[in-house]
């Protein structure tokens, strides 16, 4: 790949001991970078996503870990819960600028890598880029400011417009622009951006993780002997999981079990305080995933019928395959394409609690089927979403040793 002479500067707004899919994915890339180059991540204090501050740390103007070879940077946030999305925005400008000052002021890369969502990361890591000669890295995990049009209530155009504009500035100012989804590179693209410069880089898996023995975490002590599907990730509005609550009635044999926090977390436990064939957990342990996840029998991954989301890979879909698990997935698009290349499920129409309450029936009823499923989603992440082959062939992308394109997995 490269040696250390390379010294790359990540800034993201959400990094361990935060949990979901970005903590995640930069954990696994900058940890297996960090064996060829110099490797720095540049965040905010962990509060995410309700807006207090994790155990051990502190609001500090600059903190810095030692996350084994990596240079951990934490710098001073403005706390605010996932739901209070005028409190998230300030939030968001806040880090862009504190990131700037910090990242000039602190590091020398040679090549700085910002990753949305939320995007204003890729304003600072164009400004340390350009002052410091360095390779500017842009990566697309959502589209904006179409994601914030389907999650949200907000339709200010003035704001809009400058969203839709900051990105479209970042997408051709980029050196490398890197998307998770094969989906976004024809909306790129169609807005002036050089194809050639578009690498996919998706999201993956770390399988051993998935593979558990030994005790159980006393979060299991709450679940029963039922036929268990779980949802486990954050439990916010764009996951619209109301639709679990109108299904569970309809199966008094199953049991429903949400794990994880986020803006609508509340509000539907409030709504299922009636209904004793859902459980929800809270915010649990990023270890203690796979027993709860081998503990089940069917995995949920849902997202609301917008058609933005049809671009997304849930990072979900990938730790249920792992984990050995028969996926319901009620996303439409990309991520439906995979799941039927994995043959790995079951694919369902969003939102829809008849179609979800019958094929998990479907599955309770068929332990053969359910056992091919399972076998079929672990072969399937295997060969296409290892994260030491995705994070190789992504340095070797940014540090300008190959040719960026690549194609998708299962295509």
């Amino acid at each position: 790949m490269t040696d250390k002479t390379e010294s790359l500067l990540v800034i993201t707004q959400h990094f361990p001991p935060e949990t979901g899919a970005g903590p995640t994915r930069w954990n696994e890339l900058t940890k297996r970078w960090s064996e060829e180059a110099s490797v720095t991540v540049l965040t905010s204090a962990p509060d995410y996503p309700d807006g207090e501050l994790y155990d051990g740390y502190d609001n500090r103007w600059l903190e810095r870990e030692e996350h084994g070879d990596i240079d951990v940077i934490y710098t001073k946030t403005i706390t605010s819960s996932s739901g209070n999305l005028l409190r998230r925005s300030v939030k968001f400008v806040w880090f862009m600028l504190i990131s700037t000052i910090v990242g000039l002021l602190y590091t020398s890369p040679t090549v700085v890598v910002a990753t949305s969502p939320q995007p204003l990361t890729g304003v600072s890591a164009w400004i340390i880029a350009r002052i410091r000669r360095a390779t500017f890295v842009f990566e697309v995990r959502d589209l904006w400011p179409e994601t914030i049009l389907a999650v949200s209530d907000f339709d200010n155009p003035a704001v809009i417009w400058g969203i839709d504009r900051t990105v479209t500035f970042l997408y051709r100012r980029s050196d490398h622009l890197v998307v998770v989804s094969q989906a976004f590179i024809e909306p790129i693209v169609e807005i002036g951006v050089d194809r050639s410069k578009i690498a996919f880089h998706p999201n993956g898996i770390d399988l051993d993780f998935y593979q558990v023995d030994g005790e159980e975490p006393e979060v299991l002590d709450a679940l029963d002997d039922r036929f268990t599907v779980s949802y486990v990730g954050t439990i916010g509005r764009t996951h619209g999981l109301s639709v679990v609550l109108d299904a569970a009635p309809k199966l008094p044999e199953v049991q429903f079990v949400l794990v994880g926090e986020g803006a609508e977390r509340e509000k539907l436990q409030r709504q299922a305080a009636d209904l004793e064939n859902v459980v929800f957990t809270g915010r649990r342990p990023k270890e203690e995933v796979p027993y709860i996840l081998q503990s089940s029998d069917v995995a949920l991954v849902h997202l609301k019928p917008r058609e933005v989301f049809e671009t997304v890979i849930p990072s979900k879909l990938l730790e249920a395959m792992a984990a050995g698990l028969p996926v319901v997935l009620g996303v439409r698009g990309e991520a439906k394409r995979i799941l039927s290349a994995a043959d790995d499920g079951i694919a369902i129409t969003p939102s829809d609690p008849d179609e979800l309450a019958q094929a998990v029936e479907r599955l309770q009823k068929n332990d053969d089927e359910r056992d091919q499923f399972e076998e079929n989603g672990r072969s399937y992440v295997v060969e296409h979403f290892h994260w030491d082959m995705i994070a190789e062939e992504y340095l070797e992308t940014i540090t300008g040793t190959r040719n960026p394109s690549r194609k998708l997995a299962g295509a």
